[in-house]
C-alpha cells in the first residue's frame, strides 16, 4: 500500500457541498470527491495522488468485504 504526503481530508457532505458552491482553488479541476456515504477534500492532491487514494478506498472496501465487515447493499 502506498503513502501519501497529502492525504485526502474527510469532510461532511454540508463541507463538500460548500467547497464545490465557492470554486476555491485546486491544483486539479477536482476539489472533492465522493465515495459511497464519504466525501473528501482532495483540493491539496495531483490527480495521481488523487487516484492513488481512490484505488485505496477501493482496495479497503474490497478487503473489509472479503472479511464480512462491510456489507455491498
Amino acid at each position: 500500500m502506498k503513502t501519501f504526503y497529502k492525504k485526502a481530508k474527510l469532510i461532511t457532505e454540508a463541507e463538500a457541498r460548500y467547497i464545490i458552491a465557492h470554486g476555491t482553488a485546486s491544483s486539479s479541476e477536482w476539489v472533492v470527491v465522493q465515495y459511497m456515504d464519504q466525501w473528501f477534500d482532495i483540493r491539496g492532491m495531483t490527480k495521481s495522488e488523487i487516484t492513488d487514494h481512490i484505488e485505496n478506498l477501493d482496495r479497503k472496501l474490497a478487503s473489509d468485504l472479503a472479511a464480512g465487515i462491510e456489507n455491498p447493499h
